[in-house]
């Protein structure tokens, strides 16, 4: 197995976890507390890897990539800066809103510490139903997400990017949220909601059903045999976006 690509592991972060954070005061009321509190848009600058902004008030959260307008400016001159900072060990550059640290450390922080709540279950809280269902919409948007990021820049996602034709992938739980993956010349995208370009589909019979089987508690085989997954289309496409996303524990772990 290859190593973990650090340049992968920043996009994850930057373009993955951080656009989660968008749907997290729809299913949790401190989060929306929290984003109620003031209005604010922190940009992040990542050497070798790009931009992104959040802008958070109102009690909710809008995720942007690229660059623009912001209130607080964080500078992380290469990719592992940005993933030692995720990790816990290190420390961004402000650049921008240095009287704003404790906003940083205080309201964002808790921001992101709800969002680690629901994304690393632990039986107990999976024994709670609003817990699992929260779970599986954040769990869903986060792997999906991140599958786009894993296709186009970790050296065998890129590979199994490149076989997946042109169009798109329809990822639907009833009663739940959909996605779909685009592919166009081997780059992949993650849209919200379905995409003009959508060839074949995958999809989940309901939101529990999606969350035990991106928690593992189900195998894809017995899903698709009991009904509670169903593709159709285009489907040698959804088979190299499945080996996408076969590696995305790798980046999420």
């Amino acid at each position: 197995m290859r190593m973990v690509d650090p340049t992968t592991t920043a996009r994850v972060n930057l373009f993955a976890v951080l656009r989660t954070l968008e749907g997290l005061p729809a299913v949790d009321a401190e989060a929306r507390a929290i984003a109620a509190d003031r209005r604010e848009t922190i940009q992040f600058v990542v050497g070798g890897v790009g931009r992104a902004r959040l802008t958070i008030g109102d009690g909710a959260i809008a995720f942007s990539p690229g660059g623009g307008a912001s209130t607080i400016t964080l500078w992380f001159p290469k990719p592992e800066a940005l993933n030692a900072m995720f990790a816990g060990t290190g420390n961004p550059i402000p650049l921008k809103g240095l009287t704003k640290i404790g906003y940083l450390k205080g309201p964002f922080t808790k921001l992101t510490d709800r969002l680690g709540h629901y994304l690393r279950p632990s039986p107990e809280l999976l024994a709670d139903e609003g817990y699992r269902k929260a779970n599986a919409e954040l769990s869903l948007h986060t792997a999906f997400y991140a599958l786009a990021e894993i296709g186009n820049s970790d050296p065998d996602g890129r590979l199994n990017a490149g076989r997946m034709a042109d169009g798109g992938i329809l990822v639907a739980v009833e009663g739940g949220p959909s996605l779909s993956v685009v592919a166009k010349g081997g780059r992949l995208e993650t849209r919200k909601g379905e995409a003009p370009e959508n060839r074949a589909r995958m999809s989940f019979s309901g939101v529990e059903e999606a969350g035990q089987l991106l928690r593992g508690e189900l195998s894809s085989y017995l899903a698709i045999g009991t009904g509670k997954l169903s593709l159709g289309g285009y489907t040698p496409s959804i088979d190299h976006m499945n080996k996408i996303l076969g590696l995305v524990p790798r980046y999420l772990s």
